[in-house]
């Protein structure tokens, strides 16, 4: 049974969507929306989805309730409906889950922007040239012009063109954000990215335990048979120093990730709590 967490005023056909719960989400293929009576007029709707995430999703982690995975219904939705009009709200979402640490976006956001198709890339392209970009929603973003590139071959160069446009400031991003961008350029088969990969990877700017090095790259992409030398070591591996730094930040992030979940644990009991005060007066 549904709970009243969200508003009722959805059409049927959304009303229906909202309603799937997780088994639907978890299945190996996409559902077709189209056979709930879902149509470009209910584009608003599964956009205001979206717009009203945490109206569906009152924690981090998806709950039970089958309206907890109203949002990614209407996502996938969109994206069968090829609706050009949800690349913002979808853009938007990238960016709100960079604290958020949903894999459910990470992973597929970038499908449903593939199936919208490249009038998500001048927006992705926008973003990733941004000098105060997120990390990981960097990496969802360059993901998502590899997905728009695979699904459309005639915009492959034109997504490769913005991976490469992100990857020239190198020395400006972070390790990871470069790896992430080589690792969708190898997905591209985006030969024509070898000299600036590898100027990228002689600046020490990759982080190599994503792909590896740069001969790594070029066996992937095809430029190279087999290994020329022996494969690297991570950075972890070779400095003592840079290991226990290393260690020390993942414990710092983790201790705080910690902390807002023990907090929202508590907030949840003291709702819970307030609400049996309630009903108790009643």
């Amino acid at each position: 049974m549904m709970t009243h967490i969200f508003p009722k005023d959805f059409s049927d056909p959304v009303l229906a969507l909202i309603s799937l719960g997780e088994k639907s989400a978890r299945g190996t293929e996409w559902r077709n929306y189209l056979e709930l009576g879902i149509t470009a007029e209910h584009t608003p709707e599964l956009i205001r989805i979206l717009n009203e995430i945490e109206t569906f999703w009152p924690d981090v982690d998806v709950e039970n309730a089958p309206e907890s995975y109203a949002p990614i219904h209407a996502w996938r939705a969109l994206g069968q409906l090829r609706a050009e009009q949800a690349i913002p709200p979808l853009m938007r979402l990238i960016v709100w889950n960079e604290d958020e640490n949903a894999d459910w976006i990470m992973e597929d956001i970038p499908e449903v922007l593939g199936m919208i198709g490249p009038a998500s890339i001048p927006p992705i392209r926008e973003y990733l040239l941004k000098p105060d970009k997120f990390e990981w929603a960097s990496v969802t973003m360059s993901h998502s012009l590899a997905e728009i590139g695979k699904r459309n071959p005639e915009y492959r160069n034109a997504c490769v063109d913005a991976l490469q446009a992100s990857l020239e400031q190198y020395a400006d991003n972070g390790e990871t954000i470069n790896a992430f961008l080589i690792d969708y350029l190898v997905e591209l088969k985006a030969v024509e990215a070898a000299p600036l990969v590898e100027r990228a990877y002689q600046a020490d700017a990759v982080d190599i335990s994503v792909l590896g090095d740069y001969e790594d790259f070029q066996i992937l992409v095809g430029l190279l048979k087999e290994r020329l030398t022996p494969p690297p070591r991570f950075y972890w591996a070779k400095d003592p120093k840079l290991a226990w730094e290393n260690e020390k930040k993942t414990r710092h992030v983790e201790n705080n990730r910690q902390r807002e979940r023990d907090k929202k644990e508590k907030k949840k009991q003291k709702q819970a709590k307030n609400t049996r005060k309630r009903h108790k007066k009643k």
